[in-house]
């Protein structure tokens, strides 16, 4: 009972807040709308409270609609009044309807066409009803134009209050849009005064003082120049826009010095301004500069230095909680892995250092068992040379006997056949520990293989995290911004472009809107992200859907093959896999050793680690060194393959050849057929395998060509042919086959495992 009553509670006390914030809300619209009814430019009245109702809906709307009504009633009077209330009246039903219609896409556009259209008809008719000017209409289009554009900095600031985004990862956009709703408020309150002292200037001077303080002295100029250029234009004070500007400007220049110096400095430079001025308008306006500076001081520092510090380098604060953290952990246990490795391959050094010669442990054996007790021992045991030719025989294979020893040796040790026999014995027991000691250390060579290899996996990872992708936050918003104007509900966005210079957007969304068209979608968010991406990849998320784009490649590869396996076998020895990652095309073939089943496992096992362990994110280096240690553990007997590897950049061309052991590979360059010619080991024979790297550029047109060495079997001077007679013009597969035709007729019947690859590349 006391588990459910707590429950309750939470949720009376989660409602009560939302509520609380509700009627915050609106509350504040209220007040916002009674200031914008009677905004005044110079010597016009602009309802910019009209902008503000188009921009709300629900409970919001009612707010607006009662505060502009209250506004018009209280502050205006006449004409006024009318061009205030009655396109207001106009504005607030066609958002009903457009909320009944359930109508999202280029609403903006929509309610801003109606604002326009209902201020300009409502000051035209009051217009005709008296007196009629070219001035006054001219007047009567510029109010409504301005009205008209307020639609979409209210509705950028209303959607930032709605969706309560975090104020220090604002796009542009929203920013913009939250400056202007709040110089427009300036422009309505500016005309109220308690006894010469005006709120609106008194508002204006702390904004100032506060972004000088956070922007140094470029906010604090901006801000100025926009606060005081919108109670300029109000008809107060034209003056202000200069002097705000200048005071913004200097307290941005000591706002290095601290809090204090910043506020003394705007005060300072007002007052001095007054002085110059020397009326009552100046006297007033340092007052209320004073006042905001103090206001501005009495702040706790330690809460300006927090926001100051996140609004200025928001990003990297949010990169370092992150990720650095877990780079450096990458690093240092790469390191403790790396020294595991050499620790390993020390202590095999050091064994093998300390272990005899066979030939000494062998001979020490056969004395400690048989001439231990003999007298003669110490006058004929050892002989200079006597058991050489007796060890040398026995490396070969032979039992000896009695016979095997000198003529000397056998007229004076009595022993000679019980030698004989404990040799024979000694030197097998010998040899299997022998084998036993090479199975360790190659088993201490592997590990130590491993251990290599799991280190640079883990610096490979710690790097990516430091200097791989970059988070682009900037597109983030600007995909966010499209999305939402499409009616998506967006619940998060991701932005990375990693180094080869491909883009991932992914956005996760509540559901997908019927209506949508991914293609128009597609080109939207590519216009505004200034990238060319691909239609959206939809997968189910716990949450909802997630669109998935990708950003769209530079280059296509056109891919053709052909194999024949040796004397027509059912399984042939050479296996190969293209594929295509986000931002790289992959072609991988191996050759097993020899030909039919043993080799088709051993090339299949190569090619498919390999691509796995790259489809995994694994650097190249990285997967060669595991595929290297799973074919040298994969069975007793010896399994050797060929690896040969194309990497192709789609978004510049740039590829890289990578070889073990594999054949010359062909490609176009500039109109000429180049061969890649490398030396190179396979992969199976040592415990440790690297590749042979060759780098090339590929232009559109340019071809491929990775053959096995069973094609290479007539020479390859007419491969070099055949390829510049094609000149990438027909189909990449028709043309394999008739390079592998061409080999099988020139090696005659006893022709090897035969695979040719042909790669096109085709600018997209």
């Amino acid at each position: 009972m006391e588990h459910s009553s707590t429950v309750q509670s939470k949720d009376f006390s989660d409602i009560i807040w939302d509520r609380g914030i509700k009627i915050l809300t609106c509350a504040l619209y209220f007040v916002a709308s009674f200031i914008l009814s009677g905004a005044g430019l110079l010597s016009l009245k602009a309802p910019l409270c009209v902008g503000l109702a188009a921009a709300c809906t629900g409970a919001e709307l009612a707010f607006v609609s009662a505060g502009g009504v209250a506004g018009a009633i209280l502050r205006l009077s006449g004409a006024d009044m009318i061009n205030a209330v009655i396109p207001l009246a106009g504005t607030a039903g066609v958002v009903l309807i457009l909320e009944h219609l359930g109508i999202k896409k280029k609403r903006r556009m929509i309610l801003s066409v109606c604002v326009f259209a209902f201020c300009l008809a409502s000051s035209v008719a009051v217009m005709f009803s008296e007196t009629p000017t070219l001035n006054g209409f001219i007047l009567a289009v510029c109010s409504s134009l301005l009205c008209a554009s307020s639609v979409t900095f209210y509705s950028g600031t209303a959607e930032v209050i709605e969706k309560r985004r975090n104020p220090y990862l604002l796009d542009n956009h929203s920013l913009v849009c939250i400056i202007a709703s709040l110089c427009s408020l300036l422009l309505g309150a500016s005309e109220l005064s308690i006894m010469g002292f005006r709120p609106a200037r008194f508002f204006g001077c702390f904004v100032i003082i506060t972004a000088a303080y956070l922007f140094s002295r470029s906010g604090g100029s901006i801000a100025g120049i926009a606060i005081g250029c919108s109670i300029a234009v109000s008809g107060t004070s034209v003056a202000l826009s200069i002097c705000y500007s200048l005071c913004g400007m200097i307290s941005g220049i000591f706002s290095k010095f601290g809090q204090i110096a910043c506020a003394l400095a705007f005060s300072l430079t007002a007052g001095a301004a007054a002085l110059i001025d020397g009326s009552k308008e100046g006297i007033s306006v340092f007052a209320e500069a004073a006042a905001a500076a103090f206001i501005f001081a009495a702040i706790p520092g330690r809460h300006l230095a927090v926001i100051r510090s996140n609004i200025l380098n928001p990003k990297m604060k949010r990169i370092e909680s992150e990720f650095c953290s877990a780079g450096t952990r990458l690093l240092e246990a790469s390191k403790a892995i790396g020294s595991v490795s050499e620790c390993v391959a020390s202590v095999s050094k050091g064994i093998e250092a300390l272990s005899p010669a066979n030939d000494t442990i062998i001979c020490m054996r056969v004395r400690e068992r048989i001439c231990s007790g003999c007298p003669l021992k110490d006058s004929l045991c050892p002989e200079q040379g006597e058991f050489s030719h007796i060890l040398e025989k026995l490396s070969g294979g032979e039992r000896i006997t009695a016979e095997d020893f000198s003529v000397n040796f056998n007229s004076k040790c009595p022993s000679v056949p019980k030698i004989a026999e404990c040799f024979n014995r000694v030197y097998a027991s010998r040899s299997a520990v022998n084998a036993l000691q090479a199975n360790s250390a190659r088993n201490r060579e592997l590990a130590c293989g491993q251990f290599d290899w799991m280190s640079s996996l883990l610096s490979e990872l710690s790097e990516e995290l430091g200097n791989g992708a970059q988070t682009l936050f900037g597109k983030e918003k600007s995909a966010l911004r499209v999305l939402s104007e499409q009616g998506f509900n967006v619940l998060s966005v991701s932005c990375v472009q990693p180094l080869s210079g491909a883009l991932r957007l992914s956005c996760i969304v509540e559901d997908i809107p019927p209506s949508t068209s991914l293609s128009q979608l597609t080109a939207a968010v590519s216009a505004e992200l200034e990238v060319q991406l691909l239609p959206p990849k939809i997968r189910e998320h716990k949450d909802g859907k997630e669109l998935l784009f990708l950003r769209k490649e530079l280059f296509k590869i056109r891919l053709g093959s052909a194999a024949a396996s040796c004397g027509n076998q059912r399984l042939c020895g050479d296996y190969f896999e293209c594929f295509q990652t986000e931002s790289k095309s992959y072609i991988i073939l191996s050759d097993g050793m020899g030909t039919g089943g043993r080799a088709a496992i051993d090339s299949t096992m190569t090619v498919e680690l390999f691509s796995r362990l790259i489809r995994a994110g694994l650097s190249l280096d990285t997967a060669l060194s595991i595929t290297n240690s799973a074919l040298s553990v994969k069975s007793e007997d010896e399994s050797l393959s060929t690896l040969d590897v194309a990497e192709i950049d789609l978004f510049d061309g740039s590829t890289v050849i990578l070889k073990a052991g594999a054949a010359p590979s062909f490609y176009t360059a500039s109109g000429k057929v180049k061969t890649v010619e490398i030396s190179s080991t396979p992969l199976g024979i040592l415990s440790k395998v690297s590749f042979s790297r060759y780098s090339l550029k590929l232009h559109g047109g340019d071809t491929l060509v990775m053959v096995s060495d069973g094609v290479l079997g007539g020479g390859s001077g007419w491969i070099k042919d055949e390829i510049k007679a094609f000149g990438g013009s027909a189909h990449a597969s028709e043309f394999s086959e008739s390079v592998l035709d061409i080999a099988r007729r020139k090696c005659g019947e006893k022709f090897d495992d035969m695979t040719v690859i042909t790669a096109v590349a085709e600018e997209a």
